[in-house]
C-alpha cells in the first residue's frame, strides 16, 4: 500500500516539474527503467534516491513525509494522494485527526466555511504568475474534500471567528454568489457542532490582531500537545512549540471574546446580507 502512494507521487512530482522519465534519470543519475520501475511499484526506491529525486523536483524540503511512508512509519490517507499539494499534506493529515479547530483568517472565509464558488473565485485571485485555471480548480476541489471532515461521524468541533471585511468584500463577483455564501454561513452557524463568530469593527472591539491566518488544533489524545499552523504565502507552516502556540491560544480567547456572541451571528450575517445588492 505505501509502496504503491509513494510511486504515484513520485510520478505526479515528475509530472509537475515536466521533466520526462529519460530527463529524470539523467539528472539523477539513474536508469531510465529504475525510474519507470519505482514510478509503477515494482520496486522499493532507496531513501537516498528518494531525496535525489524530491530534490530535483524541488520537493526537497519535504522529504521526511515521503520517506514515513517508505518506511511504513504510518498509514497513507487520502492527503497523500498524487493530486494532494505535498506542502499540504502533513497540515491535512492534522487537520483530519484534530477533535476541535479553532481558526481565524483576515480578510478571507476560512476553508472549511467556503462554498464551492468562494473556493474556486478565492483560488484564481491568488494564482502566482504563470500557474493555471486548471490548478486553482483543483484547490477549490481540495477545499471541497477537506469539508467532509465536519460531516463525519464524530468529526471534529469547528470553532471559527469570521473577519467582518471577508463578509463584506469577498472574492465573488456575482451577487448571488456572495448571498449563498452568507447563506452557508448562517447553515454552518446553526450547527452544534460549528462554533462561528462575527468579529466586531476594532473601533468596538479595541482588539487588533497583527498576524497571518492561523488555526489551531488540539487531538482527542490527551498525551499529544495542541499544534498551531500559520497560512503562509506559499504552504501552511505547522509549528508545536508550546510557546507559539500559547501565544496564539490567547489572541483566539481575545478574538473571540471580542466578537459578536455566537447567538448573535445568524443577525449579524442577516444585516450584511441586506446590504448586498440584488
Amino acid at each position: 500500500m505505501q509502496l504503491s502512494v509513494v510511486a504515484a507521487r513520485l510520478s505526479a512530482l515528475r509530472a509537475a516539474a515536466r521533466l520526462s522519465m529519460k530527463s529524470a534519470a539523467d539528472a539523477a543519475g539513474l536508469n531510465t527503467s529504475t525510474i519507470f520501475r519505482i514510478e509503477h511499484g515494482l520496486v522499493a526506491p532507496r531513501e537516498a534516491t528518494v531525496r535525489t529525486l524530491l530534490e530535483l523536483y524541488g520537493q526537497g524540503e519535504h522529504t521526511a513525509r515521503l520517506l514515513s511512508l517508505l518506511r511504513e512509519e504510518r498509514v497513507p490517507g487520502w492527503y497523500d494522494a498524487p493530486g494532494v499539494p505535498l506542502a499540504l499534506s502533513a497540515f491535512l493529515e492534522m487537520e483530519d485527526q484534530a477533535q476541535i479547530i479553532y481558526t481565524y483568517c483576515p480578510l478571507q472565509i476560512p476553508a472549511l466555511l467556503q462554498t464551492s464558488a468562494y473556493a474556486l473565485s478565492a483560488a484564481l485571485a491568488a494564482l502566482p504568475a504563470g500557474a493555471t485555471y486548471e490548478q486553482a480548480a483543483g484547490a477549490a476541489d481540495l477545499v471541497a474534500v477537506r469539508q467532509r471532515v465536519l460531516d463525519r461521524h464524530q468529526g471534529p468541533h469547528l470553532w471559527a471567528v469570521l473577519d467582518r471585511a471577508a463578509l463584506t468584500d469577498p472574492p465573488l463577483g456575482r451577487p448571488e454568489d456572495r448571498l449563498a455564501q452568507l447563506d452557508a454561513l448562517a447553515k454552518a452557524a446553526r450547527q452544534p457542532h460549528l462554533a462561528v463568530q462575527v468579529a466586531r469593527p476594532v473601533s468596538e472591539s479595541g482588539y487588533l490582531y497583527q498576524g497571518p491566518p492561523f488555526t489551531l488544533l488540539r487531538f482527542p489524545e490527551r498525551d499529544r500537545p495542541d499544534a498551531l499552523v500559520l497560512h503562509l504565502l506559499h504552504a501552511p507552516v505547522v509549528i508545536e512549540d508550546r510557546r507559539r502556540v500559547e501565544e496564539h491560544q490567547q489572541a483566539f480567547a481575545r478574538l473571540s471574546l471580542s466578537a459578536l456572541p455566537v447567538e448573535s451571528t445568524p443577525d449579524a450575517l442577516n444585516e450584511i446580507r441586506t446590504t448586498l445588492p440584488c
